[in-house]
């Protein structure tokens, strides 16, 4: 019976030491290894940072306009008789050249008529002249001599006097005088010349129309002198200002030559919200633009910024992954995006030798541990 007892009782005691050894050894080990599941090492690719002073430019699109262009219509009534050159879309014209006439054998002749009058007026006060103003005489026979039927009216004579500017006046001399500057003014509305040497791009009458004052007859486009007419988005005017430089390229992307900003609207485009700006163009050697061409302008923005340039992937929300060599841990640092474009992000808010994390990271925790391939 005692030995019994004493069976029991050492079974007890190593069922007991059983239990002990397993709560104490047995746990731990179960802990110890579940923080080794935790601590993994992932391997990813890294840029080490190198902060750097650059200009930047941003891309617009527009067309090209002629500086100056016009409508040109007819101040007169009669028939239209174009000159050397057709009035054809695509014809140009030198500054100064003849574009278009109208028959003016009618109105030279009442020039004429009232020449004659006006010599006849002249004529008729010469005696009172010679008794009333003697020393007068001789201005007005020389000038009634000077008078041709064929050329435009000579100046009139200077007065001398209050007494005799009344009595030129009372013979109508003045009304008359100035009614054939009138009618020489008019005849010159009949020959129509090129302001500017440019080309018509459109036509709306033919030779021979009888138009009236006011028809549009043509538009006359300048030639090698244009501006570009860029849309810019309204978050970008902050880096314009009038004389920023430019690149411009055709539609094609080959370099056409240079611009500079010489104007910014003040106007909004409501639907686009985006401002028009103004690009006087240099174009390079054999390099010419062409009214109503697309194209392309970059546009260098105003200042030098500070920062350094990383892929696109690096970023989210303005922040970055930076490593951190003490403990092989990844942080968040809050960035600026300055510029963009084909070679990466510009950004400032990263100091030299940062390690900025260049690929996507996915959960990332306080326990995780990373090895960096910095490239």
């Amino acid at each position: 019976m005692k030995l019994r007892h004493i069976i029991i009782i050492a079974i007890f005691v190593l069922i007991n030491v059983g239990v002990f050894m397993t709560l104490n050894f047995g746990g731990n080990k179960t802990e110890e290894d579940t923080k080794e599941e935790v601590k993994f090492v992932q391997s990813v690719e890294a840029q080490a940072i190198e902060n750097t002073t650059e200009n930047f430019s941003f891309e617009a699109y527009g067309t090209v306009s002629s500086f100056q262009s016009v409508d040109i219509s007819s101040e007169i009534q009669g028939k239209l008789i174009q000159g050397k050159k057709d009035l054809k879309p695509g014809v140009t014209f030198r500054k100064g050249e003849l574009l278009f006439r109208f028959n003016d054998v009618e109105a030279r002749l009442n020039i004429r008529s009232r020449k004659s009058a006006y010599i006849n007026i002249i004529a008729n006060m010469l005696p009172d002249i010679k008794v009333d103003f003697p020393s007068e005489f001789d201005k007005w026979n020389d000038y009634i001599n000077s008078i041709k039927l064929n050329e435009s009216i000579p100046q009139l004579p200077s007065w001398k006097s209050n007494k005799e500017k009344i009595f030129i006046s009372t013979r109508n001399v003045l009304t008359e005088y100035f009614a054939i500057k009138g009618l020489e003014e008019q005849l010159k509305k009949f020959y129509v010349r090129a302001p500017f040497s440019g080309v018509v791009t459109m036509a709306y009458v033919s030779e021979h129309s009888v138009i009236n004052p006011g028809t549009k007859v043509l538009t006359l486009v300048a030639t090698g002198d244009f501006e570009l007419a860029v849309s810019v988005p309204v978050s970008q005017l902050g880096d314009l200002e009038i004389g920023s430089t430019s690149k411009i390229y055709s539609s094609t992307g080959r370099l056409k030559g240079e611009g500079k900003v010489v104007r910014i609207s003040e106007v909004i485009n409501k639907s686009t919200q985006s401002v028009d700006v103004y690009i006087k163009p240099i174009p390079n050697e054999n390099e010419k633009f062409i009214e109503g061409e697309y194209i392309k302008v970059a546009i260098d923005q105003a200042g030098e910024f500070t920062g350094c340039r990383i892929p696109e992937i690096s970023i989210f929300d303005n922040q970055v992954y930076t490593y951190s060599k003490a403990d092989s841990s990844i942080s968040i640092k809050k960035v600026m995006v300055l510029n963009e474009n084909s070679s990466g992000v510009f950004v400032s808010g990263l100091n030299n030798k940062d390690i900025v994390i260049t690929q996507e990271v996915l959960n990332v925790s306080d326990s995780s541990k990373y090895e960096v391939v910095i490239k």
